[in-house]
């Protein structure tokens, strides 16, 4: 069952309140394995966010990089 609103992971949950209070589009997709992504507008650049990452941790990490390296 697809769920909407918010990702079923605490951490990356978080990373992606972070993302929307940074500016940053987050599209919800629900295709495969894929939850959605965090996009940025101005560079056209985005991340994967996957529904059942192998370490909730290290991916919401890697959204929160990709948050730092994109905010303008």
């Amino acid at each position: 069952m697809v769920s909407t609103g918010r990702h079923p992971r605490n951490p990356v949950a978080q990373a992606l309140d972070a993302a929307k209070q940074a500016g940053l589009d987050v599209i919800e997709i629900h295709k495969g394995h894929r939850w959605g992504k965090v996009e940025c507008d101005r560079c056209g650049v985005s991340v994967a966010v996957f529904s059942t990452p192998k370490d909730d941790d290290n991916h919401a990490k890697q959204i929160v990089r990709f948050i730092a390296k994109h905010v303008h």
